[in-house]
């Protein structure tokens, strides 16, 4: 049996497609889906609780996090095989079929991803090598790759030139979409609750790793993501928490055998949290001023 979580914050605009396409495209009859609501604002609850009657909705009384809410939906499963899909997701063919076809046949794999397409059809990046003391200061969210989008550095980390046509043996994939077997997730435990949001995937790829396990990327299992939209936040909430979580997960596994490297960590997310928010202020109060010029225009 497969249990398909979805962890919703204020999902409404995506939640129905989500569901639809999953009850859709999924040719296995043996599966259920659980949703954990982390106390949306919107109307995400009354919409699953009132339209789709096979789906097991579990309501947090507040937002958790992804990390807690996935663990407390594990707990309360019952399928063999944990698919992890983000609410922004749509299921362009069996995805989860072929991702439970491919760790059946492979014994040594722990993690299995789905290649992630954006709503226009290009390809998401979603493997990438996991940090270390060089590349973290060249992520995605780093002022470095925005300043320098093409530097060596960063391709290397996100996997620019990867085969996304080729199943791949990969450090860590996204959990917008994995899917992983119950008792690996038992062996090596599951979601690490220290982080909020952001970097518990990551984490918990390199404990399956460490197990000797292999993390696979599978291009045959397709999915289209709104990225984003599940945390869609604004800059203070999801810039601080991924970098929170970047603190944290050098803290764990690096930054005991390397304190200065810890110091230069530590002042780097500071520095970029003050950059970004000032430029983010900067263009909010020259759209601000324009929008203010029109109106006294017309």
């Amino acid at each position: 049996m497969i249990t398909i979580i979805i962890v919703t914050y204020n999902s409404e605009k995506f939640i129905r497609n989500c569901i639809d396409s999953i009850q859709k495209k999924t040719k296995r009859t043996d599966y259920e889906i659980v949703v954990v609501d982390n106390n949306s604002r919107d109307n995400t609850a009354e919409i699953i609780y009132k339209e789709f009657k096979n789906v097991r909705l579990i309501r947090n009384r507040k937002n958790v996090g992804f990390a807690v809410a996935n663990n407390i939906a594990i707990e309360r499963s019952k399928g063999d095989l944990i698919m992890l899909l983000n609410p922004d997701t749509v299921l362009e063919n069996d995805a989860i079929g072929v991702l439970s076809d491919f760790l059946s046949k492979n014994t040594d794999v722990g993690c299995a991803g789905s290649k992630l397409l954006y709503f226009d059809g290009t390809l998401q990046l979603s493997c990438r090598r996991f940090p270390n003391f060089i590349n973290v200061f060249f992520g995605r969210r780093s002022i470095l790759r925005h300043m320098f989008p093409r530097n060596p550095v960063s391709r290397k980390f996100m996997l620019e030139n990867m085969d996304y046509n080729c199943t791949q043996d990969v450090d860590w994939v996204m959990g917008a979409a994995m899917m992983m077997r119950r008792d690996m997730i038992e062996a090596v435990g599951s979601f690490d609750e220290q982080y909020f949001l952001f970097v518990e995937d990551t984490d918990l790829c390199y404990r399956i790793r460490e197990s000797g396990k292999k993390v696979m990327y599978v291009p045959e299992s397709v999915i289209r993501h709104y990225h984003g939209a599940s945390v869609k936040e604004g800059f203070s909430r999801s810039q601080l928490q991924h970098n929170i979580g970047m603190y944290k997960f050098f803290k764990k596994y690096s930054i005991q055998k390397n304190k200065a490297f810890g110091f230069i960590l530590y002042c780097t997310i500071l520095l970029r949290l003050a950059v970004v928010f000032f430029v983010d202020q900067f263009f909010f109060i020259i759209n601000l001023v324009r929008s203010k010029s029109l109106r006294e225009f017309e």
